[in-house]
């Protein structure tokens, strides 16, 4: 009797298993990709990888979508999926790329935009990120953190793409993106990849190697003026990194669970930098970070540099109130805080606790004016005009993610760009594919401010065509047989 019952009871539990999950099934989630690129479906290609598998069909022929992974490559182009996807489930990359598919070289490889030797180097493709599980925390984003290969915008809808745009992240072209990126380096186009004369990708300052030394700028003038000139005259400190940090998903140690926190930033003559302070949970620390390391390519710019708690050996950010506090402290260099004196709200904006930075609606040029590049150079080119992530914490000051919370949004679509060549009449300012009195206009207003390092200068200073970082007579005598040719060849 008793295993009857239980029997019973079970059949009941599983028939109301069935009916919950079948009252909470995930909505799915509709993609489509839309090829803004002038190449034909059949050369852009698309591909999945994530940290747990798929679960998608084909839109229009119903068989299910495959990750793609070592020894399983699954690469899609856009001819095979015309009506796009119908997604339940995916956390990861969405890869887009032009031509043949990169190749996988071992087991979780993905390619290194900044490695010549990796034999994916010279293949064009970008990446579009997001999490579906039907939550309402779910969300895409569009990111060039690293580099900028392809655009990719991204816009999701309620009731389709005829529907209600719900959101549209931006994403620059390539010739913004060259405008805007090309000259922040020494030489100019010093990041730019090319395979022969075709455009590959511009390669981000925090991906770059230690060596040779990076051509974008340091942030060495940034530190040197903070410990020397502003430090002093404001109690010792550069910065108070104060907040609250609300905890992991697993706060079994002091670390990770919730707690306010709150630590003086202080520079040596070194220029090493001590944050001095405590956490309610964790109690007192000083944690170091080296001078070294917050101008490597991965310190204030890939906002990952090796840092040391008190005298313990030296660890890269976990995900802890210590990767929290960093943080704060890395997105204030960013987006020049540290240091600013701007006035918001009656209090400089460099003496304000880190977690009110968060809610500073103008950042780079507007808080260093007087400072030209006390920030990151690239974030700052980009910011004008692309919706992407283009530093490590942009999401703390901008929504850069779009939603995908089902009970808004059944639909999204990618949109994949430009794949010509960059434009060869760079003195079409205004892009219009004529050189006339319009691109005069723009040209002589960067002419008088002469300095590319202005803050006013348009981003990218794209009138400086010699790329000698000034808008001068040589730039003037290159100018003037475009706009007598009139039309761009």
């Amino acid at each position: 009797m008793r295993n009857g019952m239980m029997r019973v009871v079970a059949g009941a539990l599983a028939a109301g298993a069935m009916m919950s999950l079948t009252a909470t099934a995930t909505p799915p989630l509709t993609i489509v990709f839309k090829n803004s690129s002038g190449l034909a479906d059949n050369q852009v290609y698309i591909g999945f990888l994530g940290s747990s598998e798929i679960a998608a069909t084909n839109v229009q022929t119903g068989a299910p979508i495959q990750q793609t992974a070592f020894g399983d490559t699954h690469w899609y182009t856009l001819d095979q999926l015309p009506q796009g996807i119908s997604l339940t489930s995916f956390s990861g990359r969405v890869y887009i790329g032009y031509g043949e598919p990169w190749v996988f070289l071992n087991a979780g490889y993905e390619p290194s935009p900044s490695s010549n030797v990796d034999p994916n180097y010279l293949k064009r493709w970008d990446k579009v990120e997001f999490t579906y599980r039907g939550n309402q925390a779910d969300v895409a984003d569009v990111t060039s953190i690293d580099y900028y290969g392809i655009r990719t915008g991204v816009k999701v809808f309620k009731n389709g793409t005829s529907g209600t745009l719900v959101k549209e992240l931006k994403d620059a072209t390539t010739q913004q993106a060259l405008d805007a990126l090309a000259t922040l380096t020494t030489p100019a186009n010093a990041a730019v990849v090319l395979n022969g004369s075709d455009f590959v990708r511009i390669l981000g300052p925090s991906v770059l190697p230690d060596s040779p030394p990076s051509p974008y700028p340091t942030f060495q003038a940034y530190l040197s003026f903070l410990q020397s000139t502003y430090q002093p005259a404001h109690g010792g400190k550069i910065a108070r990194i104060e907040g609250h940090f609300a905890g992991t998903s697993d706060p079994i140690t002091p670390e990770k669970q919730a707690q306010n926190y709150g630590f003086d930033a202080i520079l040596s003559p070194s220029l090493d930098l001590t944050l001095s302070g405590s956490g309610d949970l964790i109690g007192s620390h000083d944690i170091h970070i080296t001078a070294a390391e917050l101008n490597k390519p991965t310190g204030i710019y890939g906002a990952n540099p090796a840092f040391q708690i008190d005298q313990g050996d030296p660890i890269k950010a976990p995900n802890d109130i210590y990767g929290w506090i960093l943080g704060d402290l890395l997105a204030g260099f960013n987006i020049g805080a540290i240091g600013s004196t701007v006035v918001v709200n009656g209090t400089e904006v460099g003496e304000i606790k880190s977690q009110q930075w968060f809610t500073l609606t103008e950042m780079f040029t507007a808080l260093q004016p007087s400072h030209p590049g006390f920030y990151n150079a690239w974030a700052n080119a980009m910011a004008p005009i692309s919706d992407a992530y283009n530093f490590a914490y942009s999401d703390r000051f901008a929504p850069v993610v779009a939603p995908l919370d089902p009970a808004k949004v059944d639909t999204m679509e990618i949109d994949i760009g430009d794949a010509a060549a960059p434009s060869n009449c760079p003195c079409d300012l205004n892009h219009d594919g004529v050189v006339d009195d319009s691109d005069f206009v723009i040209f002589v207003g960067a002419y008088n401010l002469l300095d590319c390092t202005d803050p006013t200068m348009p981003a990218g200073c794209p009138s400086d065509f010699n790329g000698d970082h000034l808008v001068d007579d040589a730039d003037f005598v290159i100018f003037v047989p475009a706009y007598n040719d009139y039309v761009c060849p």
